[in-house]
């Protein structure tokens, strides 16, 4: 028997994105709130602050696991402390299964999504790393991996800051080994056809760029309308995109379907979805060729799980949201996870100095377009102390 015995939050004001979520504040991209002309110019004029929680689970063995979420609002804490904890006190750390299943089912009056499923993913992805840390092997081991090694990943930037910088951008990552790599589009609807030129320039700008080996995919982070998307889609073809992502609401679902039907460019999303059951409302309905959960958003590993069963039997791969070790060990252990999102620092840019200590110290980096994963027992990682001062 291994019960929890402490269950310990802490929050720091920074995000488990890594630098991108400060950079992205004042970089040009479209937004879902661009269909308001005072919040047209960049995320920063309506985001809320960074913030990250980590949770830190202790069992009576004396073995401590930790996880982690977005905490942007500082609401994490509360739902731990004043709820969940009381789920978990007492309890054999390696249930995990059911300890997930009794905190979702504790949580429906105020959860089902949002960020109380960001609390119960960070507590899942601490009980995996206590699970691994146990029996001696890396997460991925336990997921059944690894089904291939290393992890290709792509180059998800490439915001719209102008053509000549944005070309060298592409150019940078080609040279640095990425296979694949992912833009922001500028405008949405509100800007009308001369911002639609604009969003087809850019893309062809980066294709002129890259040439016709590269991958490349374009992400509007629902700003459009199904209309609007139509008539962009039209187009976008001739760039041949590996997909377009987050055109609409999440859970405009409808459009996503139709937009399916419009075009031959594949129609990705997921990242602001939870549990496996948002996941299958997306499959029943046909509205993605590709998901894209966030295993600190959706439920945690264990529910990430489920999702890429679902996936699987749908004919539909798997790629997350966002870099992070929970997604290597994700990826290395799930057969239709072809490669991850990485956001590497563009050639025209610098770290912003709120940057400058890492989150989490042995996490790996990739090289020439693919990352590999130690054999450190559990997650392989550790939570970085000055984040919290």
């Amino acid at each position: 028997m291994s019960l929890i015995k402490i269950v310990t939050i802490k929050h720091a004001n920074r995000s488990i994105w890594g630098h991108l979520a400060e950079r992205e504040k004042s970089l040009p991209l479209v937004t879902p709130l661009d269909i308001y002309p005072q919040f047209q110019e960049t995320r920063g004029s309506w985001f809320w602050d960074s913030g990250m929680a980590v949770v830190e689970i202790e069992t009576e063995d004396g073995v401590t696991g930790s996880g982690w979420c977005e905490d942007g609002c500082d609401t994490i804490k509360n739902f731990i402390e004043l709820h969940l904890k009381n789920l978990l006190i007492g309890q054999e750390a390696s249930e995990i299964e059911g300890l997930w299943d009794r905190l979702f089912r504790a949580s429906l009056p105020y959860g089902r999504k949002g960020a109380a499923l960001h609390a119960i993913s960070a507590i899942d992805i601490a009980l995996w790393d206590i699970a691994g840390k146990v029996v001696g092997k890396p997460v991925y081991e336990l997921l059944g991996g690894p089904v291939r090694d290393p992890i290709p990943v792509y180059a998800s930037a490439l915001h719209p800051v102008g053509h000549e910088k944005v070309a060298a951008e592409a150019k940078t990552y080609v040279e640095q080994g990425y296979k694949a790599m992912k833009m922001r589009f500028p405008y949405g609807p509100g800007e009308g056809v001369k911002g639609m030129r604009t969003n087809e320039e850019h893309i062809a700008n980066v294709r002129d760029a890259v040439g016709d080996d590269i991958e490349i995919m374009a992400d509007a982070y629902m700003g459009w309308d199904f209309l609007y998307a139509k008539k962009m889609v039209r187009m976008l073809e001739p760039y041949r995109l590996a997909w377009l992502e987050e055109a609409f609401l999440p859970d405009d679902l409808n459009s996503y379907a139709k937009l399916r039907q419009e075009t031959d460019i594949p129609i990705s999303g997921g990242e602001h979805e939870y549990t496996r059951f948002g996941f299958q409302q997306i499959i029943e309905k046909e509205a993605m060729d590709i998901l894209q959960p966030d295993l600190r958003r959706c439920g945690g590993i264990t529910e990430g799980r489920k999702i890429a069963a679902l996936a699987y039997s749908a004919g539909l791969p798997v790629i997350p949201h966002a870099y992070g070790v929970t997604h290597i060990h994700f990826a290395l252990g799930t057969v239709n996870c072809p490669m991850i999102e990485y956001f590497p620092m563009p050639c025209w840019d610098s770290l912003p100095d709120v940057e400058v200590e890492p989150i989490f110290h042995g996490e790996p980096q990739p090289e020439n377009g693919v990352v590999r994963m130690t054999q450190e027992p559990g997650l392989g990682v550790s939570v970085n102390p000055k984040i919290f001062s």
